[in-house]
């Protein structure tokens, strides 16, 4: 039996920071990190499309976007640990109608983002006026300009989860790998050693988890498991109110990709912004290192919630459903190849489209970023920790404050989010 004050399930980014804020506010906690990959930073933290904004509608989302991106523009200017930070910009492109969202102009009147003429994106090589045929079949839409969002960009996730590990290790918080937890059952905490405990008038907790490894036991247990929430819980009865949504990404290189790779909006970038094309919101994510750009997208219908360890990418979803669109809109990539693919998931809050951080009996869970777990990660680690010590306010690094509870289930307090890329 191997006993510590907390156990952290989960070493991607929400579980290292999550575990970094904790043992920072108490540094005599023991503290374990397990994981079932052989080192951090493996499940869906490595498979996402790392990038960051902070344009969203709901009030609580953009603070904690803001304040992820400040601590981590901090880290690598301040502290000098490369993140691979580049605040090369998010444009969205689309008609009229998308662009006079009352959104987007609150966005503009904050200085956190300028419209994009479509003169401009005609010089950088789109095609706006679509003919149709690509209008009515293909229900695409004619561009008529783009939102640049200002502070947004991409970064490297391995990095942002190095930082964290290096941190911890220093603080002598125990990793342990290779650990599968198994489905817990809540124990009573007073047992009387009678078959079938815990019964229904028994005051339980979870006092111990079973793994490969043998039992851990711990007085609380932080569960930053992603999609996996609900199954690792499924038999204590809580809920992780989260859905599991597969996610591809698709590399591209070639001469037109490295072409319209060196289209920036923003002074001193020199690679283009992560851009979403209208209609079906595809998002063209450059890779300056590679010379290639990802492609992806949040496909919501025909798409079941099935979950594996290690998901599959569909070359044919990527020729038959992308690939005509990209052209569409960029035709100079017709000559671009595959040249790597990978799968994932987001964790979807399928009612307002924000993280859960909530607390039932001894054990937290953090779940929920429907695609943003990045991007709010730091926040979101230190809402855990001020839910772990009690603290009904969770200050985050701009010195912004949101009641820990809005993030909760039971007193949440969030507005729908309207933009989920």
């Amino acid at each position: 039996m191997k006993e510590f004050d907390v156990v952290v399930i989960g070493a991607g980014i929400t579980g290292l920071a999550s575990a970094f804020y904790i043992k920072r506010s108490n540094p005599k906690l023991r503290i374990a990190v397990l994981d079932r990959n052989p080192t951090f930073c493996q499940g869906n933290t490595a498979k996402s499309s790392a990038a960051f904004r902070n344009l969203f509608t709901s009030d609580v989302n953009r603070k904690i976007t803001q304040s992820t991106i400040e601590f981590y523009r901090y880290v690598q200017t301040v502290k000098g640990f490369d993140l691979g930070m580049r605040f090369n910009g998010y444009l969205f492109l689309g008609d009229r109608k998308f662009l006079d969202n009352p959104a987007f102009r609150g966005f503009t009147e904050r200085g956190m983002a300028r419209y994009v003429s479509e003169h401009s994106l005609i010089e950088a090589g789109f095609r706006t006026k679509l003919n149709e045929h690509e209008v009515s079949v293909m229900n695409l839409s004619n561009v008529d300009g783009g939102l640049l969002g200002l502070e947004c960009g991409i970064l490297a996730p391995e990095n942002i989860c190095s930082y964290y590990a290096n941190e911890l290790s220093r603080m002598e918080v125990d990793f342990l790998f290779g650990t599968n937890v198994k489905s817990p059952l809540l124990q009573p905490i007073d047992p009387l050693n009678y078959p079938g405990e815990p019964f229904v008038w028994q005051k339980t907790l979870l006092k111990t988890i079973d793994t490969n490894r043998g039992e851990f036991r711990a007085k609380e247990f932080i569960f930053c498991t992603d999609v996996w929430t609900d199954q690792l819980l499924d038999r204590t009865g809580i809920d992780g109110h989260t859905r599991g949504k597969k996610r591809q990404v698709f590399k591209i290189t070639g001469k037109g990709v490295e072409k319209l790779l060196k289209k920036n909006f923003i002074n001193g970038q020199t690679v283009m912004p992560l851009t979403i094309l209208p209609s079906h919101e595809i998002v063209l994510r450059p890779d300056p290192d590679s010379k290639s750009i990802w492609v992806t997208i949040a496909d919501e219908y025909n798409r079941d919630y099935s979950i594996s360890v290690d998901p599959a990418p569909e070359l044919e979803f990527y020729e038959r459903s992308l690939f005509p669109v990209i052209i569409s809109y960029l035709p100079q990539l017709d000559g671009s190849k595959i040249s790597s693919m990978w799968a994932g998931y987001y964790a979807n809050n399928t009612i307002d489209k924000t993280h859960y951080v909530f607390k039932d009996k001894n054990i937290i869970v953090a779940t929920g970023s429907s695609g943003s777990g990045i991007m709010k990660a730091d926040a979101i680690g230190r809402v855990v920790a001020a839910l772990q010590s009690g603290m009904e306010k969770t200050v985050l690094f701009d010195k912004a404050v949101i009641n820990t509870s809005d993030l909760g289930v039971h007193k949440r307090r969030i507005e729908e989010e309207e933009i989920v890329i």
